[in-house]
């Protein structure tokens, strides 16, 4: 049975709750094994909060590693030093004051990016760490909104493989992992944004018979957690 768009977000909210247990921090070795505003790329589960498996790992000069044909993956976001998913939105909010008349809903959002367009072909250069992420315009692999409302203190969450509900599994684990090549690279990123109305660009559909209002999405560029995966 197809799940309600409510219902797919209640569910992603349980599995934030559910994996995010105390907001007092994660263990603190995830951040000195891959520093703050990082996000944690298992292959060995999912990543637990209150202990750091470095054998889940593999992360070398600044990028993690995953063979092809990889059947599981999972995330662990790091936000940056002294940052939690509300103070990320403040400062978003302060930066993009000019449009929050007009907000509808503010989301946490995961983004993923492929070096390689599905055919082979390169789409951006060779990533490193410290690189910037794409333009959030850009067509990605992986989009998901997550229920921002519980999570305004924490400064860690997760996307784990076992959630048959988000599109993880299927966009990336699934789809992603089964045409990647030695090389192929995942820009994924962790951030906060809100959704506007942009009633100045509103028109009217014939076809629907009435005014259509479009949607924005605007993106925090100054915080969020990202890392390189690549295909070993």
């Amino acid at each position: 049975m197809k799940k309600t768009k409510s219902g797919f977000t209640i569910l992603a909210t349980l599995l934030l709750v559910a994996f995010t247990s105390s907001y007092d921090g994660p263990d603190p070795a995830y951040f000195k094994a891959f520093g703050y505003g990082s996000i944690a790329v298992s292959i060995g589960g999912a990543p637990s909060f209150d202990k750091y498996n470095p054998a889940q790992y593999d992360y070398q000069n600044g990028i993690f590693y995953v063979k092809a044909g990889t059947e599981r993956l999972d995330l662990r976001a790091l936000l940056p030093e002294g940052q939690t998913y509300g103070s990320m939105m403040a400062s978003l909010f302060k930066a993009k004051a000019d449009l929050l008349k007009d907000k509808k809903k503010e989301n946490i959002y995961w983004y993923a990016w492929s070096s390689h367009e599905y055919d082979g072909t390169r789409k951006y250069p060779e990533w490193k760490k410290g690189s910037p992420h794409p333009d959030y315009h850009d067509k990605t692999v992986w989009r998901q909104p997550i229920n921002y409302e519980p999570a305004k203190t924490w400064i860690s969450s997760a996307a784990y493989f076992d959630d048959e509900d988000t599109d993880f599994r299927t966009d990336v684990v699934n789809t992603w992992l089964k045409m990647a090549k030695p090389g192929m690279q995942l820009f994924i990123l962790n951030t906060v944004g809100f959704e506007r109305w942009v009633k100045e660009a509103a028109y009217w559909d014939y076809g629907q018979g009435k005014t259509v209002t479009p949607l924005e999405f605007v993106m925090s560029d100054a915080h969020y957690a990202c890392c390189i995966l690549q295909i070993k």
